[in-house]
């Protein structure tokens, strides 16, 4: 469990938007998309699950919810037949090496439909990340191969999907860079792993109707950053909201965090926070633009 200052601030954070979450929580059955990054890294950062703690937690959804691939997302989402309930997606972003290492073995074990979505540049290149608080830490994380990707691709419980070529914040390209972006990490896993890329992560989870459009042209569903849950009758696949899954959330708090209850966190912490960009716009917790802490 995160024993930083960091960590330390994130749950009082969580705790104290509970109340929000007693009143105004997002009762209508939706999709519920988790986001991870790491695990098993054995690092103090937020996204850098312990192998166990991740274990857990996919135990519980396999448990107690159903769980659904992007490819079902993309064929169309409906309310399950019966009682009304949320179904779930797990997904990872940018491609880690220990993704392979400690999150696959359980994803199997569970037999647990995953995405990863690739920034291809570095699985290309073999060069540790590098952006974000990465460019400054002296122990930057290695990603995956093309070999492990393959791998994992066969096993038919993972779904690759294009994460841009450079991780690049597309908002803040011409429109002719975006399509280089996402041209180039389409063909890259299309000739490096053999599938079809139908499904697109946008980096730092920012986007404008601009970038969503040229999106459109090359994939079926794109997920954005923020906490919330998507009902289904207001379901957008070039929009998806996801919920960020944090070494702070622990298991209880992430028992809350699926049944949106911790919908408002993103929101709040943002609104707290003079060291990045301000989303655009922010109306709302569900509009709050997610951006890792590395």
């Amino acid at each position: 469990m995160a024993t930083n200052r960091q960590g330390y601030l994130l749950r009082l954070l969580k705790l104290g938007v509970l109340p929000y979450g007693l009143f105004f929580r997002e009762r209508r059955p939706g999709l519920v998309i988790l986001i991870y990054h790491r695990v098993g890294g054995g690092t103090d950062s937020d996204i850098d699950l312990p192998a166990r703690l991740f274990a857990r937690q996919m135990a519980h959804l396999s448990a107690h919810h159903t769980i659904v691939a992007m490819d079902d997302v993309a064929s169309g989402m409906t309310p399950p037949a019966g009682r009304p309930t949320d179904l779930m997606a797990v997904t990872f972003d940018d491609g880690y090496q220990d993704i392979y290492e400690h999150a696959y073995p359980v994803l199997r074990r569970y037999a647990i439909p995953a995405t990863i979505y690739l920034a291809t540049q570095y699985i290309e290149t073999r060069r540790p990340f590098d952006f974000g608080g990465y460019a400054h830490n002296p122990r930057p994380p290695w990603p995956l191969t093309w070999v492990q990707i393959r791998e994992m691709a066969s096993s038919g419980l993972v779904t690759v999907g294009a994460h841009t070529h450079s991780h690049a914040d597309l908002p803040r390209l011409p429109q002719r860079a975006v399509r280089d972006e996402l041209e180039r990490s389409r063909r890259l896993i299309e000739e490096r792993v053999g599938v079809a890329v139908r499904h697109f992560a946008y980096p730092w989870g920012t986007l404008t109707p601009g970038v969503k459009r040229v999106v459109g042209d090359y994939f079926a569903t794109a997920v954005r950053g923020g906490s919330g849950k998507n009902p289904f009758p207001t379901l957008d696949p070039l929009a998806l909201w996801r919920r960020p899954v944090q070494q702070a959330d622990g298991f209880w708090l992430f028992r809350l965090k699926l049944a949106s209850y911790l919908d408002a966190e993103e929101y709040f912490r943002r609104l707290g926070s003079s060291r990045r960009r301000p989303p655009t716009p922010a109306a709302g917790p569900a509009q709050a633009q997610e951006r890792p802490t590395v």
